[in-house]
């Protein structure tokens, strides 16, 4: 019985731990990330098990725990970890179709900064509106009105209001017809979701709304140009910068 314990490891750090070598210290990230994404596609960690933690991880690739998080974040960002609070990341259902994938085409590993991410979900929404003017259907734009009426339900809760905020823009990039907006969105709703939320509480509901009114009033009345107007000035940049900040120095991007 002993040895088929040794033959068979019953946990994921034990079935890692020999895959180990050493680890260079140039594109550290990117290293990490390529040696994850060989778990992952020789089945030595499976779809819904849960990565050892943090701590023990970090030890056993000889690196330190910042720099396991920061590669940590962009598989989570290319969906291939869900994170549960207080508990971990665990590897999602889709991980390994995600992972067959060139890296580079999902997802920048180098320079990574909130500031390009703003900048370019702030033109790929723009291309989004304007899109879903020309091709909304009865029934998406039912969605996107219906979200709409949430937020304005809600504008004293900025909790939920931030839920159905995020859900009218999801709306607008399904509405577009273009799978790759609707993929870029969901990116980057992961990686901007606290900072949208903490933007949330800092009461700007009422400003943001009537925003938000005239994004979907130029959809419905299918202007293109006016609903990619109205959203830029939604997602206006210097909104966000304070005076002493450059573009990419942004602290906290948010909507």
């Amino acid at each position: 019985m002993a040895n088929k314990s040794k033959a068979e490891p019953s946990s994921v750090l034990d079935r890692l731990a020999p895959e180990l070598g050493p680890v260079p210290f140039e594109g550290l990230t990117e290293h990490l990330v390529r040696q994850m994404k060989g778990w992952v596609l020789r089945g030595l960690i499976r779809p819904g098990e849960r990565l050892p933690p943090e701590r023990e991880l970090a030890a056993m690739l000889n690196v330190s725990r910042s720099s396991l998080r920061q590669a940590l974040k962009v598989l989570q960002v290319m969906g291939v970890f869900e994170v549960k609070q207080g508990s971990g990341n665990y590897l999602s259902q889709s991980a390994a179709g995600i992972l067959r994938q060139p890296t580079d085409l999902l997802i920048p590993l180098r320079g990574l900064s909130f500031g390009e991410l703003f900048e370019a979900r702030r033109a790929m929404e723009a291309e989004a509106a304007a899109c879903a003017a020309t091709r909304v259907s009865v029934a998406e734009m039912h969605r996107i009105q219906r979200e709409l009426e949430q937020m304005r339900l809600h504008l004293a809760e900025p909790v939920a209001y931030f839920k159905h905020d995020v859900a009218f823009h999801r709306q607008i990039a399904l509405a577009s017809g273009n799978s790759i907006f609707v993929w870029f969105f969901e990116l980057v709703s992961k990686v901007l979701s606290e900072a949208w939320l903490g933007r949330a509480k800092e009461g700007h509901s009422q400003r943001t709304f009537s925003e938000h009114q005239s994004i979907a009033s130029a959809i419905e009345r299918h202007q293109p140009e006016a609903a990619r107007k109205a959203m830029l000035q939604h997602l206006m940049l210097t909104k966000f910068y304070s005076n002493q900040q450059t573009p990419f120095e942004l602290r906290v991007i948010a909507k």
